[in-house]
């Protein structure tokens, strides 16, 4: 059996569905089973795990993340609730793949790369794997793709920090869970590094959001904006309770991205990951 943690979210459920349809015998582990039908079982990360929730797991393939905890409650929800995971699935002998971001490396400002590092180290001293996907796309993406999708879409004007020179590595989501099934399905993986799991060309957000606005149509009016004004506002909402479609903390991992050193010296799994086409999200 394999669990897989975060099953009701965008990347747990892409993984789901394809080791599925591989013919792999996958459980979902999520807050709330009901939602996913029978055979869900029970996890919260910050939550004492139930017993039984890793009965039979060869493998755990570790999605889940509460963007939605802050300061010391993140630290306690995401990096503790997840070493209770890894802890318990190399208890059995189950090997972790854990689904980290190019967001987390050494010397990341942004607090979610710095937890996702933590539990990548965490991962790595257990023996198990760790994937950095990008930013993931693909038909109906959930996450900041699919937030990016429905903001710009059909737009004729686009503010954007820095002019949109920032540059993205994005990975296919189809591609991202069939390198976690290859990884399952062959000889238990060994890598001291964690996998770059993305297309090798990065893009810039510039590109990408004048491709997702433009459609068939002319491309869109994109107007610099300065970060620093930006960066303070959407902290200001934040702090007041107001609802953004991107976060500050995820303002700060676009400006401040991993050195192209530090990408280069990731390892490289089987799989090679597309570039971004409009006919990979749009099918």
């Amino acid at each position: 059996m394999i669990a897989v943690t975060g099953a009701n979210g965008y990347i747990g459920a892409r993984i789901l569905a394809r080791l599925r349809e591989r013919g792999a015998d996958a459980v979902a582990l999520v807050r709330s089973p009901r939602a996913l039908g029978e055979g869900a079982r029970r996890f919260a990360l910050g939550e004492e795990l139930q017993e039984g929730s890793l009965a039979g797991a060869r493998a755990v393939v570790h999605c889940a993340w509460d963007l939605q905890a802050r300061g010391a409650d993140a630290y306690r929800v995401n990096c503790l609730g997840s070493l209770a995971l890894v802890d318990a699935a190399a208890a059995q002998s189950a090997l972790t793949i854990f689904i980290s971001s190019l967001s987390a490396f050494p010397g990341a400002r942004s607090r979610y790369g710095q937890a996702k590092l933590w539990v990548e180290q965490a991962v790595a001293e257990r023996g198990g794997v760790v994937l950095r996907p990008g930013l993931v796309f693909g038909a109906a993406a959930g996450g900041m793709f699919g937030t990016l999708a429905r903001v710009l879409a059909g737009r004729r004007v686009i503010p954007m920090v820095g002019a949109g020179a920032q540059r993205l590595f994005l990975s296919h989501d189809r591609t991202l869970a069939e390198l976690v099934c290859e990884l399952i399905a062959g000889e238990r993986p060994r890598y001291e590094r964690p996998l770059f799991a993305a297309h090798e060309q990065p893009l810039s957000l510039r590109a990408l959001a004048v491709m997702l606005a433009s459609g068939s149509g002319p491309p869109p009016l994109v107007v610099g904006v300065p970060a620093r004004p930006l960066a303070a506002g959407m902290r200001a909402a934040e702090a007041l309770g107001v609802g953004l479609p991107l976060r500050a903390d995820s303002l700060t991992a676009l400006l401040h991205p991993a050195p192209l050193s530090e990408v280069a010296r990731l390892a490289r799994g089987p799989l090679v990951f597309p570039p971004p086409r409009p006919e990979l999200w749009r099918a």
